[in-house]
């Protein structure tokens, strides 16, 4: 199944009770135009209401999860990108992470259930450095210690796939190009269990970590545009102005 997304193409694929939601911009590192965040609202939407026990995200090729925001055409609002914030998910998705992973992409696979990378993979999530602030920070803050969110956040740097494991970003490292290999293993495990008791056990995970994860993220949206430089976002490069490329 493919859900055409005018100047993007979301492909979203059903293996029996896993469903598959793969971004389809390589040539862009995936990064988001607004046609991609309807698209991934959707699908989310789809994974809900479907017949699936368990979803899958990536993204195509091996260079980018997703690099966030496309910066020639920024999405106007990206809330529906990001599972269980905008669309509440009862069933575990799991992102499968491999080269950059960064800002919007950054939050969205932390708002996935479990995180499998790739060795190459590198997340960071510079909007100190570009000059805006969304509420997607949140979606970090709230999942590692406080010092290590102070440090992603504030510096703006980039941790690779073994010092995000250790700082609780990552479930499960893997060797380069093998995180979908491992993903769907894992899929393919929770798909086969009792289903009823991972949906309940999921609930209890996201009342522990998702009601204060998106008043906090309301909270900073609010005041993003009294934050936000448009001039040094002009200014930026994306990739190329994080000193990465």
């Amino acid at each position: 199944m493919t859900i055409e997304t005018g100047t993007d193409t979301l492909v979203v694929t059903e293996r029996g009770p896993v469903l598959e939601i793969k971004i389809n911009r390589p040539g862009k590192r995936n990064s988001l135009i607004q046609e991609t965040v309807d698209a991934l609202g959707a699908a989310y939407e789809l994974l809900e209401a479907g017949p699936y026990e368990v979803g899958i995200v990536y993204g195509e090729g091996t260079k980018a999860f997703c690099a966030g925001a496309d910066f020639t055409n920024p999405p106007r609002d990206d809330s529906r990108a990001y599972p269980n914030f905008t669309v509440k998910l009862s069933k575990p998705l799991i992102s499968a992470v491999e080269g950059y992973t960064v800002g919007a992409g950054f939050v969205l696979s932390q708002s996935t259930d479990i995180v499998v990378a790739g060795k190459g993979a590198q997340f960071g999530y510079p909007e100190a450095r570009i000059g805006i602030t969304g509420g997607g920070g949140t979606l970090i803050a709230s999942r590692v210690p406080t010092k290590v969110a102070a440090d992603l956040l504030l510096t703006g740097r980039f941790y690779d796939a073994e010092r995000a494991r250790e700082a609780g970003l990552v479930s499960e490292v893997t060797e380069e190009g093998e995180a979908l290999t491992v993903a769907r293993q894992l899929a393919d495990q929770i798909a086969g269990n009792h289903g009823p008791s991972v949906r309940l056990l999921k609930a209890l995970i996201d009342r522990e970590t998702q009601t204060t994860t998106v008043e906090g993220a309301q909270w900073l949206g609010t005041l993003t545009a009294h934050t936000s430089d448009i001039n040094r976002l002009k200014n930026s490069q994306g990739l190329k102005g994080t000193g990465r490329s």
